[in-house]
């Protein structure tokens, strides 16, 4: 067993051992739900106001609390090494990052530097192709861009041309016709943060063509179809973990980076529906949680009763507000929103091990096709949280 497998292995057990502090909904629990498999934990986080797993004084009391947790609370970032360069990453003219965002451009020269040197490349999930023409230009190579939306393929194809690049597009909804013919002969693919069952395709298609060499950044992994998740290794088929879409989103989900009114805006948000949540359940005369709506934000500034009203015309409630009205509920979301932030912030303690544990699946399941594999960091986490990189190589391609 090699060490991807053993770490794998590990990994599952002690996620499968503590799946009760995160695998869970919130907004389906009134109480903290692992109160009694936890007590002493459960103690410590009532006594917060706030949990802030940066706080380095808040985890050593947390890992006082409940020693078990500590085991691998930092193992993902230990092996989220760099993986080392392959490529010169002396900077391209300026012209050739036109319209592309500074920190987007960034994590393209990072993953570029990455990726071998090979004469025709395959780009998955190309949007207007940025990544692809990176490669291009690098060393006048041939890229093949695969894009589902035509507006975007028309654009990258039209930048390619002005800037006379070996870079074409192909306009193809991989979902329903993943067997694309530039697939077939592409010494290299490579997939920057192409989501879910994107990423699973391309898996799947490059392992079936013995495709030389593979580059991805998988990203988020709840974007499926499936409702459970679906090992793509042999090795994760028999894990102790079964996941739902929930546990897939949860494995993705950073510390807020929204701006100052972003922020409260969502918090505004939640805390209207936790309250909603809190009156139906009285006027209803039932513990079930009642899934509303998306929204439109302007619908926020109508206040917590407007938004309540709202949520009763779209669920047929409105008979009930007599019985009850919304105000008497907003304190009381408040108050069930902090708490809530708190039992988020263990579940969150869970979440970069989660996300490692899908990136081995991927790994792994290379590995048993035949490939040898590197996982690692393309780029530093301030300029993206999706910085995990898998780079595979056929053995074949070794002799």
């Amino acid at each position: 067993m090699n060490h991807l497998q053993t770490r794998f292995q590990a990994l599952d057990l002690w996620l499968h051992q503590h799946k009760s502090l995160w695998q869970f909904d919130s907004f389906a629990n009134l109480n903290l739900p692992w109160q009694e498999a936890y007590p002493a934990l459960a103690k410590w986080l009532n006594a917060q106001q706030e949990v802030d797993l940066e706080d380095a004084d808040q985890v050593d009391e947390i890992i006082n609390v409940q020693p078990s947790l500590a085991q691998f609370f930092h193992w993902p970032q230990t092996f989220l090494a760099t993986i080392q360069a392959r490529r010169d990453a002396s900077q391209p003219p300026a012209y050739l990052a036109a319209g592309v965002k500074g920190r987007k451009w960034s994590q393209i020269e990072a993953f570029a530097a990455r990726t071998p040197v090979v004469d025709r490349y395959l780009e998955w999930c190309a949007g207007k192709g940025h990544l692809g023409k990176y490669l291009a230009f690098q060393g006048n190579k041939q890229v093949a861009s695969i894009e589902w939306q035509k507006s975007l393929c028309d654009a990258g194809q039209q930048k390619a041309q002005q800037l006379s690049l070996k870079q074409h597009f192909h306009c193809a909804d991989v979902l329903t016709n993943p067997s694309i013919e530039p697939l077939e002969t592409a010494e290299c693919v490579v997939a920057l943060h192409a989501c879910g069952d994107l990423h699973r395709v391309l898996l799947e298609q490059v392992s079936r063509l013995n495709t030389p060499h593979i580059c991805i950044a998988p990203c988020c992994y709840h974007l499926t179809r499936a409702e459970e998740y679906h090992p793509l290794s042999r090795l994760a088929s028999q894990a102790k973990l079964s996941l739902r879409k929930a546990d897939l989103k949860l494995a993705v989900k950073q510390i807020a980076t929204a701006n100052a009114r972003e922020q409260r805006l969502q918090k505004q948000e939640l805390t209207y529906r936790l309250g909603f949540d809190l009156w139906q359940r009285h006027v209803r005369q039932t513990d079930q949680y009642l899934a509303v709506p998306s929204i439109q934000k302007a619908l926020l500034s109508q206040g917590f009763v407007g938004f309540c009203q709202w949520a009763a015309e779209q669920k047929q409630l409105t008979h009930l507000i007599v019985q009850q009205p919304f105000e008497a509920f907003q304190h009381l979301a408040e108050q069930r929103y902090h708490a809530m932030q708190k039992q988020q912030a263990i579940s969150q303690w869970f979440r970069p091990a989660l996300e490692y544990w899908l990136v081995l699946d991927r790994a792994i399941f290379l590995q048993e096709q035949g490939y040898q594999v590197d996982i690692g960091a393309f780029c530093d986490g301030s300029l993206t949280p999706r910085n995990w990189m898998i780079r595979a190589t056929l053995a074949t391609s070794f002799s």
